[in-house]
């Protein structure tokens, strides 16, 4: 909660006083007492010199009002500085910021710091990396004089709601936070029933008439702090949360979104004389439809200008295309506009990149949706494309999606979830071949690495991106962290098979010192090899238990070959191992030719579904560490070992089975030649 609300880490690209942005203003007569005065947590779960006694929420939907209220108890100087500075975000196209108290509580007394003047207002774009700019503004203040012990007790409304969801709210609250709170206030006044659903909680509201509105109040206290283990999938909801929403179904959103998205102008002379183009160009659809979503792709360049409406309702085909940029929204209706005039069927489709099947599960909301992409119907099969991806290769019908799982498509009359499953493997095939020199020596390396579909996808635009002296020293760099002394042959060399989407790299490495002395085995040298491909593709835990799903990715196949000229012949014994573990598949083979000295090593992996179930957990911890013990494998002997030039050398392994094969001769024929004189005593006493 306090985290959410008092994020520090901004990107400011503006600071200047605004004085008019800002107002102070006694708190709104509907805003209800709320005390905080019987914290009774466990201060042993208090982190960063902080504890908030409260958080109160109070939204007022027809005055299209959020009241807020944070009280915050500085526990150790070191929450001096998070709690003394007071951050609040709004958007200025639709909203206003009215602030009615900010005190520091001393010993009981109160120490009154709302001075307007000293709030500065500052342009605030979190999501600018991603080249999206919302257009809020943070209004900052910097409390004076900050004590520890000292309680800073503030509050303030933001009114108007985005006028885009046309006066149907929906919104979702917490009722927990990862830090205990005293007492969380959530209250909604309405003059609607709501429809309200609970997730990880059975806290019913309060539920009255106040002034003719209908009042929704949940209240918690003292509150344990949510214990959020890592790799937790995205979708899971895992807070004690409530959503709430004014919109009767899917259906009612889909109507919402398909006039959201209604195109009520002409196509201008630049985007009609495009469509002609790729019209004429191309006769088959499925060539239409590739050549559309890569004018759309890599033609409009990814941006977003999302204040206000603009977060919801994208600008026109026509304005997209002379700007030459958009959003996820903006290129989806763009390429749906085109791909309309030339008879095709598209549609826009509102997806949770995040919640993914989850979104199945709370209310109909247009809030809820994070990305919009494409369903293209096209004799009479589904195709799904998201516009914002790049550089993207294979055909129409085997262009890599985003394992979305649900979309909701902006189609009149819809009123439920396309279910998408993901066709795409995702693959690498990795193979190395090492030719090692004399023992203790050098070696030579070539590594052949093939991608698939969305992997490909990846290393074209990574190859895209950088130069190939700047790829040749980040590859040599990651090698030189497993031998000494790495040095590139030749820069990486690649092949890109754009229709069938196989992206291929070659690289090849001289390494002068691959053996290495051995930690574990005292006067012994070694020559690790790790099939780098797997590493950290599957999560390898350091707790034996766990309550929460456990993510892994997927869909993906790990291929990893590795084989190794060797300079003689080595004691080494084929061996294998599979594992058909709970959520993914896995093998690994050793196969050694003495007749050409060859160690050959496979690895291949495909998990098979996304996440492990908390009961699953103990299985696939035993079988994940099979997996971890395996991905590595070495060939050692003595440091004192030397070999010579001669042909007829035979290596430290194969003496030693040659003495073990003469012993055992040797023993064979006495054993032979005391059976005979057995018997011919036998004989003579017969």
């Amino acid at each position: 909660m306090r985290k959410q609300l008092l994020c520090l880490l901004l990107t400011f690209s503006l600071s200047t006083t605004l004085f008019s942005q800002i107002t102070k203003e006694t708190r709104p007569s509907w805003v209800n007492d709320v005390d905080y005065s019987k914290s009774e947590i466990n201060l042993d779960d208090v982190t960063e010199g902080t504890h908030l006694l409260l958080f109160d929420n109070q939204v007022h939907i027809p005055n299209e009002t959020v009241f807020y209220r944070l009280t915050t108890k500085i526990t150790d100087n070191v929450g001096i500085q998070s709690a003394s500075t007071i951050n609040v975000s709004y958007d200025p196209s639709y909203q206003k910021l009215k602030f009615h108290t900010i005190n520091i509580i001393r010993d009981g007394a109160i120490i009154d710091k709302l001075d307007v003047s000293n709030i500065q207002e500052m342009r605030r774009e979190l999501n600018a990396e991603n080249h999206l700019y919302d257009g809020s503004l943070s209004a900052v203040m910097n409390i004076s004089d900050v004590r520890t012990d000292d309680i800073i007790d503030y509050s303030y409304s933001i009114k108007g709601f985005n006028p885009i969801h046309n006066n149907v709210f929906s919104d979702n609250f917490y009722l927990n936070d990862t830090e205990p709170v005293g007492k969380i206030n959530v209250s909604i006044f309405s003059k609607n029933e709501l429809k309200y659903k609970l997730f990880n909680t059975s806290k019913a509201p309060v539920i009255s008439i106040v002034n003719n509105l209908f009042h929704y109040n949940w209240e918690v206290n003292n509150t344990e702090k949510l214990d959020y283990e890592d790799y937790t999938p995205s979708w899971k909801l895992v807070y004690e949360s409530v959503f709430i929403s004014e919109f009767n179904s899917w259906k009612q959103v889909v109507d919402w979104g398909v006039d959201i998205y209604k195109v009520n102008e002409k196509n201008n002379a630049k985007l009609q004389a495009k469509i002609t183009e790729i019209n004429a160009t191309y006769k088959n659809n499925g060539d239409k439809i590739k050549a559309t979503l890569d004018f759309v792709q890599d033609e409009i360049r990814y941006l977003g200008l999302e204040s206000g409406i603009g977060g919801y309702k994208p600008f026109l085909p026509n304005q997209v295309l002379n700007q030459r940029f958009g959003d996820c929204k903006d290129k989806s209706l763009l390429m749906v506009a085109m791909l309309d005039k030339m008879n095709i069927e598209a549609y826009p489709m509102l997806v949770n990149t995040t919640l993914k099947h989850t979104i199945k599960d709370i209310l109909p909301s247009a809030k809820f949706f994070d990305h919009c992409v494409v369903k293209v119907v096209n004799d009479k099969s589904d195709y799904y494309y998201d516009p914002t991806i790049s550089n993207q290769g294979g055909d129409y019908d085997s262009t890599h999606f985003p394992n979305y799982e649900y979309g909701l498509v902006l189609k009149k009359g819809n009123d439920a979830f396309d279910e998408i499953k993901s066709s795409s493997e995702n693959k690498i095939e990795t193979l190395e071949e090492y030719t090692l020199e004399d023992v203790g020596k050098g070696a030579a390396l070539k590594i052949t690495t093939t991608y698939y579909e969305s992997e490909a996808d990846n290393m074209r635009n990574y190859f895209k991106n950088y130069s190939i002296n700047a790829i040749d020293k980040e590859y040599t760099k990651f090698y030189s962290s497993y031998y000494f002394n790495v040095s590139s042959v030749n820069p990486p060399s690649f092949k890109d098979e754009l229709d069938k989407n196989v992206f291929k790299v070659v690289e090849e490495y001289k390494i002068d010192s691959i053996w290495q002395p051995m930690i574990e085995k005292d006067k012994h040298i070694a020559v690790n090899f790790t099939a780098t491909s797997l590493l950290n593709t599957l999560y390898v835990p350091k707790n034996d238990k766990r309550t929460s799903d456990l993510s892994i990715a997927y869909p993906l196949i790990r291929e990893h070959r590795i084989k190794v000229k060797l300079p003689e012949n080595w004691a080494i014994s084929n061996d294998k191992l599979y594992v058909n573990s709970p959520g993914f598949y896995y093998e690994w083979k050793v196969d050694y030719s003495r007749k050409e000295k060859l160690l050959d090593l496979y690895y291949y992996l495909e998990p098979q579904k996304n996440h492990i179930k908390p009961e699953e957990y103990e299985q696939y911890i035993k079988d994940i560490k099979k997996v971890d013990q395996s991905t590595g494998y070495y060939i050692y002997i003595p440091e004192d070992y030397s070999s010579t030039s001669s042909s007829n050398n035979t290596s430290f392994f194969d003496g030693f089975v040659a003495i073990l094969k003469f012993l055992m001769i040797v023993g064979i024929a006495i054993c032979i030649v005391l059976l005979i004189f057995w018997a011919l005593g036998r004989k003579k006493n017969a």
